[in-house]
């Protein structure tokens, strides 16, 4: 907004209380417009945010609902690899421990956090109620969390493979030698593969309750058993 000068001299108190007045209402009109204007913004930003924010946590638990049933499958896996190495390093001269197999693989959940960086990067957050915004915080925190785990995994696999080639695993029948290592390495993906399964299930329950209008969960673990 300008203010301009008036057209002509001001000869008395009044004329300038009139004027002064006048430029006093015309900036709070003019504040007053522009308040209106950042709030309708504000309020825009945060609606738009919440909406890409609960569409995006749907997707992200439907994605979670179909993994945790596969995250159990290579837990089962990973055990029966495990006992079958450990047939063959307690009894090493018995031909029938030779009779089984080992599985090495695993699927990787690709979770979205699109909505969620762009809430931060228009600083949409900040002008939610702050326990709004900390469950936000909250949900994607567990998400990050779970992909951190889940990331552990792939070295894990990696590290396995690297005990195959160096032990030429898999022709003729397997010594105690590399069963002991491939051993230890199973035992390595066996306990980040626990954490995976816990975290994917913090996340699981976190986004369901939100999508429900409920608290999210305070404590998840599991117990470790040999």
């Amino acid at each position: 907004m300008e203010v301009h000068a008036p057209h002509q001299p001001i000869l008395s108190k009044k004329e300038f209380l009139v004027h002064l007045l006048a430029i006093t209402i015309g900036l709070l009109i003019a504040v007053g417009i522009e308040g209106c204007v950042e709030l309708y913004r504000e309020h825009s930003l945060v609606k738009e945010a919440r909406r890409t924010l609960r569409d995006e946590i749907q997707y992200n638990s439907d994605k979670m609902a179909g993994a945790l049933p596969e995250i159990e499958k290579e837990k089962t896996s990973v055990a029966d690899s495990i006992k079958f190495l450990t047939r063959i390093m307690e009894n090493p001269k018995d031909k029938s421990a030779q009779h089984g197999s080992i599985q090495a693989g695993f699927s990787m959940v690709g979770l979205h956090d699109t909505a969620w960086k762009t809430a931060q990067a228009t600083n949409a957050l900040a002008y939610m109620p702050y326990a709004e915004a900390q469950r936000y915080s909250d949900i994607y925190g567990s998400q990050k969390d779970f992909t951190a785990q889940e990331e552990k995994l792939v070295e894990d696999e990696a590290q396995l493979f690297g005990v195959f080639a160096k032990t030429d695993f898999g022709h003729g029948d397997v010594t105690p030698e590399q069963a002991s290592l491939a051993l230890e390495r199973y035992g390595v993906w066996r306990g980040h593969l626990i954490f995976v399964d816990v975290m994917a299930k913090v996340t699981a329950a976190s986004d369901k309750a939100f999508l429900e209008g409920k608290e999210g969960p305070i404590v998840m673990g599991e117990q470790i058993s040999q």
